[in-house]
């Protein structure tokens, strides 16, 4: 790449506020590692919300801390005994205003003269200013889809009759006028089609790491901290929900106890489910062996993982498993030997055996026996975590799918 392609600006458009997402980082994250590889590629890399602008390295501590005003406490106390259809609704509502106040932001005297390379956005309920930008300087706009979300919620039980397919509508439109449409799986891909938005548009992208976050990594402390030395550690990140199935997680981990007594979970996140795991733990008398350290930041992460001897990605069902699991990609960039479900798009991307090991839901029995000749075989964990690593970095980095994106825009 030449000079003067070199000294280009990537934008990148968050369109809800700073301090929003708190328990779906993954949104951060996936901007924060797109924009860090516009900035390699690009020279610059800019992020905006609704509020301010950031870095990409800045992106990865999102979301920031709010305080609420007198009159935003009294409002949230309200809502919180309303019924749970009025609660959408209003939240809904705030999103709507957030994201036409947040064209007011003062996004010109951050750009000043740059030379502006192409807009990216990530897809949310409303949109962004990131099609106006992208029309402004007669670039490329590429626009990120985890999930349709209207279509993804209602998979987690939020009910918006009536409106629900207003806000669809305006789903639709915002994702049909991009120049190219980036979403995480073959599942979402097909929903996007359904929604009218042309096939040649879409481009699947899943989710990717940034392999400089895990190097280096020392987790020593994380040891000495939870008492890990001379345990084999079985490792999970996450969010507490339903769809990621951790009492299964839970079971079967109770009977890889039998065999490994000296093994410990090591559960990192935090969630509204996270009360009933710990009585499961509790109801299995497994508590010395269960650790639950909270939910850490993104650049905290990596030393968690580090302190895994085998990871797993736990999901309930393989029906309308439509995400791409970044903590997957995570655990592999580690060099960290990993389970996953046969579910989504995993046994299309990695082979067993090879990348990692594929169990099928639900199985407690089998799962576990791949975790017990995991723990006992060193060198096969080792096997895998080379594989796996050398895998990601040659196809799951944030680079190559930049690279993916830009060589389909310009087929």
């Amino acid at each position: 790449m030449n000079n003067k392609e070199k000294n280009k600006t990537a934008l990148f458009v968050m369109p809800r506020k700073s301090s929003a997402w708190k328990g779906a980082e993954a949104m951060w994250i996936t901007a924060g590692g797109w924009a860090a590889a516009a900035k390699r590629l690009f020279g610059e890399a800019i992020i905006f919300t609704n509020d301010t602008s950031a870095t990409p390295k800045e992106i990865l501590s999102y979301p920031v801390n709010s305080s609420k005003d007198k009159n935003q406490k009294k409002r949230s106390i309200l809502v919180r005994y309303s019924p749970e259809i009025i609660k959408t609704l209003y939240k809904d509502f705030l999103l709507w205003r957030a994201s036409k106040n947040g064209t007011l932001y003062n996004h010109k005297a951050v750009i000043k003269d740059q030379n502006i390379s192409l807009v990216w956005e990530q897809h949310d309920l409303f949109p962004g200013i990131g099609y106006k930008l992208a029309k402004k300087y007669n670039v490329p706009f590429i626009l990120y889809v985890h999930a349709p979300q209207v279509w993804e919620t209602s998979k987690w039980g939020v009910k918006r009759p009536i409106w629900g397919k207003i806000i669809e509508k305006i789903e639709a439109k915002s994702l049909k006028r991009a120049d190219l449409v980036a979403c995480v799986s073959e599942q979402v891909s097909q929903k996007l089609i359904e929604m009218g938005v042309p096939k040649e548009k879409i481009h699947i992208s899943p989710m990717a790491v940034d392999p400089h976050l895990f190097d280096d990594i020392n987790s020593n402390s994380i040891k000495r901290k939870f008492d890990l030395n001379n345990k084999l550690v079985l490792g999970w990140t996450g969010s507490f929900r339903s769809f990621h199935g951790l009492d299964l997680l839970i079971k079967t981990f109770d009977q890889v106890l039998m065999a490994v007594p000296n093994a410990i979970l090591l559960l990192i996140g935090d969630g509204k489910e996270r009360e009933e795991i710990e009585k499961l733990v509790e109801d299995l008398d497994i508590s010395e062996n269960v650790i639950f350290a909270g939910r850490k930041s993104f650049i905290d992460v990596p030393k968690y993982v580090n302190a895994f001897d085998v990871a797993i990605v736990s999901a309930r069902s393989s029906k309308d498993f439509h995400y791409s699991p970044l903590k997957l990609r995570e655990y592999l960039g580690a060099g960290i030997a990993s389970l996953a479900p046969d579910a989504g798009e995993i046994p299309k991307t990695f082979i067993d055996n090879l990348h990692l090991r594929i169990y099928e839901i639900g199985e407690i029995e089998s799962t576990s026996q791949i975790i017990i000749e995991l723990f006992r075989d060193q060198e096969k964990r080792q096997i895998l975590g080379k594989n796996g690593k050398e895998f990601i970095l040659n196809n799951g980095t944030w680079d190559v799918e930049l690279d993916k994106a830009l060589k389909k825009l310009n087929t």
